[in-house]
């Protein structure tokens, strides 16, 4: 059987040029999107990047880059290739980590906000369940995390479940995102009561911190506001919900935040909900790729842990 498996595997290795260090090279340019972002402005390394994939393309055969303008840029047959790189670079990490009784190294790709309210308190709670695993977080756009996922650039994403009309992932919904208005007790002053009725006077008098920049939460947070006569004014745009929380800590703004905000917020703040944000509410998913659990079958087990905590 052992001489069997050393005849099928003998073409690989009767001709040079194939290796796991130019594959990882391979997908390294894949990452920086070209040899020159790979390189990191490093012309000798540059050199030999551009050496090690010319020598996969001789040893299989096809061309896997192709000159886009000034840049090199992958073929189909390259990115296929990266993908089986992948996986097959995943097997053997999880294979040394079985072997030396390694934790199991896994990669989340979020947004700084799910992150924070979501990925943290979560793998919290794995740790001190004592669950042999170490964390990577990507911080992501929700639009870029499937494509990651799909090139297994990371190995699970938390998004919003509508971003995930990427074919070939799969996912299971951990949370549902709602939101409220959070206001300053000092700066709501008196008469407030945290009812939906103080929403639209707090709106139009108070200064509002919260996501914008174009995003697509802020569009949809402006329509809701329209079809309730209510003139949304944002006087500090934000990138990040956690930095909207933190213009409400200081007690000059109001925000409006997802509710699984509340815990760190502490007292001192009016929470007012209305119809107005409960349009806005979203599920939120864990996605990864079923290639995962094909090459790191341990991978079951963190998604049990999002899904159903405590019954792993």
């Amino acid at each position: 059987m052992y001489y069997d498996y050393i005849v099928m595997f003998e073409h690989l290795f009767s001709e040079r040029g194939l290796s796991l260090d130019r594959l990882k090279t391979l997908i390294e340019v894949a990452r920086a999107g070209s040899i020159a972002g790979a390189a990191r402005g490093d012309s000798a390394r540059q050199s030999l990047y551009s050496r090690q994939i010319k020598e996969l393309e001789e040893f299989f055969g096809v061309e896997l880059t192709r000159r886009r303008g000034k840049v090199l840029v992958l073929t189909r047959p390259g990115w296929e290739l990266v993908r089986r790189a992948h996986e097959s670079l995943c097997l053997l990490d999880d294979f040394k980590s079985r072997s030396r009784n390694m934790p199991y190294r896994f990669t989340i790709g979020a947004g700084d906000s799910l992150h924070a309210w979501i990925a943290a308190p979560a793998l919290a709670e794995m740790q001190k369940r004592g669950l042999p695993w170490l964390f990577a977080l990507q911080n992501l756009r929700n639009s870029d995390v499937p494509l990651k996922l799909q090139n297994m650039d990371v190995d699970f994403g938390i998004v919003r479940t509508s971003a995930l009309a990427a074919e070939g992932l799969e996912s299971r919904v951990i949370r549902t995102m709602d939101y409220a208005l959070y206001v300053p007790a000092a700066l709501a002053g008196k008469g407030t009561s945290g009812t939906s009725a103080d929403f639209p006077r707090l709106m139009e008098t108070l200064p509002l911190a919260t996501l914008a920049g174009g995003s697509g939460f802020y569009a949809s947070l402006k329509r809701s506001c329209m079809e309730y006569g209510i003139d949304l004014r944002v006087q500090c745009e934000t990138q990040s919900f956690p930095f909207a929380a933190r213009m409400l800590k200081s007690g000059a703004f109001m925000a409006i935040l997802p509710c699984m905000a509340e815990e760190e917020l502490g007292k001192g703040f009016f929470k007012v909900t209305h119809p107005a944000l409960d349009r806005l509410a979203r599920s939120i998913s864990l996605a990864w790729n079923p290639r995962l659990l094909r090459v790191r079958p341990s991978a079951g087990k963190v998604i049990e842990a999002f899904a159903v905590p405590g019954q792993v």
